[in-house]
């Protein structure tokens, strides 16, 4: 899930012509050998428009053969299904019924009772996708985070390494030591109509939902925040500045492009594992701590093997993790994921385009330093910076048990036990057609929330196919004019 708010193809004129340009490139200042890897990315892009013509990427990993792909695909589907089946449960049941009547009596009320159903839902969020299938998560700054972070509200600005950081934050927020936390998210608007967790996040969480246009989303957010304020609702607000996961089809190559651009204007060397960051929405944002708090700069590292995932944009090794990465850690090979944490100070007054490029920039490098430890096979010293968080092991398998047990339970006093089996059964074919159709189409998995790889394939589908005849017609038109 990510946050939009402005964009830095919007920034400058020269940009927005470029972006008009059919032809892809992405341009590196560092090494001839950047050049020609980031020269070819661009150009297979360019021919096919999508993964496919960068290669299908596995699903489940180099060289595994297909029985073992078949099975880590079957378990991934069903940690999916479970998911969407146990969300289901506790918003028809739990939520709605208090969004109905018990919103409009006290929203202090409504909302602690709310961030008692999250907790409760929290760990089946997390449970199969990381704690079973091998999932890790490290930080280098565990006393800040227990001591600060925690202690209030939290504005945490993360780079957008995956299609997972929401599972990420509801994780690291769960935790009890010292205190366990709400944590909401800033994301884009069409979130909230997907299916089951969309909903979720929309009616229970309240998470602020944004339209990639800050005019119209300062009022949204400013609202959302002064409201949790007046009901007294603390909560870790968590976001992506970036605003988007890029992949390797040809806008997503030329959004690299305009990114790398606008930081040589800006005086900057170009960005190698990050985009630029979109700083408008921070001064808005930043009413989230008005009242005590802190703002943090997360750099997250995804690393399967020994081996970053989220590498150089343009490289054909970049792997953008997202439900079914970590779910195929089953497999023998999970994605465990190292957190840096650095304290920002800055207010709505600060000039925080100049604050969010300089830490952009020290994330790049940060990341290019820990990608050069694992490169040269240094791995355990960099394991060694970060120390564990403590998994919730048995509290997630109790609550992932006690979520069967009650649907077990109201089936059967119901009287509908074997047409919900039957359901769930229903629900587990569409889940394994819908994100297999979706691979097939686009090249990779997508799922950062369940159908998405499905749902956007089939719209990026039907976007490229109306480019390509707004192109045709412009052509057209250019040569009857011509003539």
């Amino acid at each position: 899930m990510a946050p939009s708010i402005d964009s830095p193809n919007r920034r400058s004129p020269r940009l927005a012509k470029k972006e008009q340009s059919s032809t892809t490139r992405i341009k590196s200042n560092k090494n001839p050998t950047s050049h020609s890897a980031a020269s070819a990315a661009g150009a297979a892009a360019a021919k096919g428009g999508t993964f496919g013509s960068m290669g299908r990427k596995p699903l489940v990993g180099e060289n595994v053969g297909y029985v073992k792909t078949a099975l880590v695909m079957a378990y991934s589907h069903l940690c999916v299904t479970l998911l969407c089946v146990n969300v289901i449960f506790d918003l028809v049941i739990y939520g709605l019924p208090a969004y109905i009547f018990l919103l409009p009596l006290s929203k202090s009320l409504f909302r602690r009772y709310m961030t008692a159903l999250i907790n409760y839902t929290t760990p089946i969020v997390f449970n199969l996708p990381m704690i079973l299938s091998g999932t890790t998560l490290h930080c280098d700054s565990m006393d800040y985070y227990e001591n600060k972070v925690k202690a209030a509200n939290s504005l945490m600005l993360a780079n957008h390494g995956s299609r997972i950081d929401w599972m990420i934050g509801m994780y690291v927020g769960y935790i009890e030591k010292p205190v366990r936390v709400r944590v909401g998210f800033v994301c884009e608007k069409v979130i909230k109509y997907m299916p089951f967790i969309g909903w979720y996040r929309n009616v229970i969480c309240e998470d602020v939902f944004v339209d990639r246009s800050f005019k119209l989303d300062k009022i949204n957010i400013s609202t959302n925040l002064n409201d949790f304020h007046d009901s007294g609702t603390e909560r870790m607000l968590y976001l992506s500045p970036e605003g988007v996961v890029v992949d390797f089809a040809e806008r997503d190559m030329q959004y690299m492009q305009n990114c790398r651009d606008f930081c040589q204007e800006y005086g900057m060397e170009p960005f190698d594992y990050v985009l630029t960051p979109r700083y408008k929405g921070q001064t808005i944002l930043v009413e989230h701590i008005a009242k005590g708090g802190t703002i943090t700069s997360i750099c997250t590292a995804f690393v399967r093997d020994g081996k970053l995932l989220n590498c150089e944009m343009w490289s054909k090794e970049r792997v953008v993790a997202d439900i079914y990465s970590l779910c195929a850690g089953l497999g023998g090979s999970p994605v465990d994921i190292y957190i840096n944490l650095e304290e920002m100070h800055f207010t709505a007054e600060s000039d925080i385009k100049t604050i969010m490029m300089k830490d952009y920039e020290r994330k790049d490098k940060l990341l290019r330093e820990w990608h050069t430890m694992l490169k040269e096979g240094r791995f355990e010293e960099f394991k060694a910076r970060f120390p564990p968080f403590v998994p919730h092991f048995w509290n997630a398998q109790f609550i992932q048990t006690l979520h069967g047990v009650q649907f077990y339970v109201l089936t059967s006093l119901l009287g509908i036990w074997e047409p919900a089996v039957k359901f769930v059964f229903g629900f587990f074919l569409f889940i394994s057609i819908s994100h297999t159709f979706g691979w097939l189409m686009n090249g990779t998995s997508m799922e950062s929330v369940p159908f998405e790889t499905g749902i956007k394939a089939v719209l990026m589908r039907l976007f490229a196919k109306f480019s390509k005849h707004k192109e045709d017609k412009e052509r057209i038109a250019a040569a009857a004019a011509a003539a």
